[in-house]
């Protein structure tokens, strides 16, 4: 498996957005090969409802939103910012307070507008899908 350039990688971990944190962000890496981009995350309780033991669906969406945000931002290097214009999911188990992986894909990128797939698993279990259009805008530095 090969992991993203470790200059990148440590850039964005170095100025990842606090919100990762919340997430229980864990770690990244693109395989290119496949050309799948994978994160973990560990979401704790503070994430839950049902007595701690489900994460609340909207923290799930953000973690696939954040997984195929991230895929575009790495493979422009930094220099567009995804904005999320549509998002479609599908829920398929409960994702539990534990480590989880999101590995996103990248089924086309144009000029201003990339389409992205995501997939969420929990111990070799997919637990949610989704599929996504974001423009794409040059980040002012």
């Amino acid at each position: 498996m090969n992991q993203i350039a470790t200059p990148t990688k440590a850039q964005f971990l170095a100025n990842k957005p606090e919100f990762l944190d919340i997430f229980g962000f864990k770690d990244c890496w693109l395989d290119q090969g496949r050309e799948i981009y994978h994160c973990t995350y560990e979401p704790g309780t503070a994430l839950t409802h049902s007595n701690g033991t489900i994460v609340q669906g909207g923290f799930v969406a953000g973690m696939l939103d954040s997984g195929m945000a991230q895929y575009i931002l790495f493979a422009h290097q930094f220099t567009l910012n995804p904005l999320t214009l549509k998002m479609d999911i599908t829920y398929l188990r409960p994702c539990r307070p534990k480590l989880v992986e999101v590995q996103a894909k990248v089924l086309k990128m144009g000029k201003s507008i990339a389409f992205t797939t995501a997939e969420l698993f929990q111990d070799g279990e997919l637990l949610a899908t989704a599929s996504a259009t974001n423009k794409l805008v040059t980040i002012n530095k």
